[in-house]
């Protein structure tokens, strides 16, 4: 046997090593054109299931990834690159134990030493809007195996059977690599997590629910993940938690959305639908994007009766909002969101208040604005789902009764009580929008 066919490369290999070369020669023009490459920062984030390493540049670079044993570690080297600082970085979260950065004679290396077997990727990721160029290393621990049948709990008497609890997802929005909006040093991806945490303790402090979170720290995760984790989690209900900006500061208040299979209601819901569906795009490698599952969802018949439910969801939300003196309420709107495109339960997403608004932004900032905002998305959902108590507190705000005038129309009634049509129709049990002279309506004060 000839020596050079002695332990060949598989063919999968080969087509790596000439996707890598491909990779490399795209970029390495850009790179010899211009000054060296600078590393300008590294950052990491700790998921469940993976930690994230990203490297900031200056600009497009070459790059190789290497695998080097005893110590177990990750080389990345940059070919011609420098650093902007060589600190070592620690991480010590059960993956990585920590992040060197080597500023060698002819490249900048960063290497991951790691604690465990792990398996990894990794990718580039062009300058986008304020984002710079970047490479992406995910790291992926080894799975704990699962217990042996020695190892299994004893089998006992089956326990009396209980209703199963209602299960409301939530879903802080942005996190890790991706910061949402920023506005008075306040990042909205903690903000929502304040949010969110604040929210799942009232909900799991209920008999009869139980909240489980897209996230629990401050790492990405993709939309198409997010709504893996709310049917894996065996979802009823699904809140996206997310905070207001825009160029006008005057704006503020609460503002919740359903899904729209038509496209948005206004322009501004336009703009924001495409900013979150954005965001998805922001560290997710090119083979993890999923195909619009939307086509599917409409050949479901369910789905009209979810949309009917997110509606009145948002609406019970946005109501509790309005008996609050938590925060102002401005409306239910629709748009596309891609975190609520692909859900066959209720959801919801939840502006719950503005980041560009003075008074708005003090309200986030403080552990008791989040806290008093939680509970206020709280006593939607308990309205929504039926929860006695929450019910009658609701109801016990409309204590006008109203007859009806010549002239008089929902829309009008609705906006001099700080109502809205469905809720007025909903708590009458109205079958149209119809009225006639001499009603009587319920409104609230």
């Amino acid at each position: 046997m000839r020596p050079d066919l002695v332990n060949p490369t598989p063919v999968w290999r080969w087509r790596r090593i000439v996707a890598a070369a491909a990779f490399v020669a795209s970029l390495a023009g850009a790179a010899a054109a211009g000054a060296a490459v600078r590393v300008e920062q590294i950052r990491f984030w700790t998921a469940p299931d993976h930690t994230r390493v990203v490297m900031d540049l200056s600009g497009p670079a070459t790059y190789e990834v290497r695998r080097v044993g005893d110590p177990d570690r990750i080389a990345i080297n940059i070919p011609g690159g420098r650093f902007e600082a060589t600190a070592t970085i620690g991480v010590d979260d059960g993956v990585l134990g920590r992040i060197r950065r080597n500023a060698l004679r002819s490249r900048a290396q960063v290497v991951l030493d790691l604690k465990r077997a792990v398996e990894f990727r990794h990718f580039a990721l062009r300058a986008s809007g304020d984002l710079p160029d970047r490479i992406v290393i995910d790291v992926y621990g080894a799975r704990a195996p699962a217990p042996t049948a020695d190892e299994a709990a004893p089998e006992s008497a089956p326990a009396p059977a209980e209703a199963p609890p209602v299960t409301v997802i939530i879903d802080p929005g942005h996190g890790g690599m991706d910061p949402g909006a920023i506005r008075g040093g306040l990042r909205e991806k903690d903000v929502v997590l304040g949010v969110a945490r604040e929210l799942a303790r009232i909900i799991d402090a209920r008999p009869g629910f139980r909240s489980e979170l897209t996230r629990e720290g401050d790492y990405f995760v993709s939309l198409g993940k997010r709504v893996e984790i709310a049917g894996r989690k065996g979802g009823d209900l699904f809140l996206s938690i997310h905070a207001n900006t825009n160029r006008k500061s005057t704006l503020h208040g609460m503002e919740v959305y359903f899904l729209s299979l038509k496209g948005a209601t206004d322009r501004e819901a336009r703009e924001l639908a495409d900013k979150e569906n954005a965001a998805d795009m922001v560290g997710l490698a090119p083979a993890d994007r999923r195909d619009d599952a939307v086509l599917s969802i409409l050949m479901d018949l369910r789905m009209s009766r979810v949309l009917d439910e997110s509606s009145r969801l948002s609406h019970q939300i946005l109501g509790a909002a309005r008996r609050s003196d938590c925060v102002d309420a401005r409306k239910v709107k629709q748009a596309g969101f891609q975190v609520l495109r692909t859900l066959a339960m209720p959801a919801a997403l939840v502006e719950v208040a503005y980041l560009s608004n003075r008074e708005d932004r003090r309200l986030l900032s403080s552990p008791e604005g989040r806290r008093r905002l939680a509970e206020t998305i709280a006593e939607g959902v308990f309205v929504h789902l039926g929860a006695p108590d929450a019910v009658a507190a609701a109801e016990s705000g409309w204590t006008i009764d109203y007859r009806v005038r010549r002239g008089d129309t929902l829309w009008e009634l609705a906006r001099a009580h700080g109502t809205t049509i469905d809720e007025i129709r909903s708590r009458n049990r109205l079958n149209s929008s119809r009225l006639n002279v001499g009603q009587r309506l319920k409104l609230p004060q």
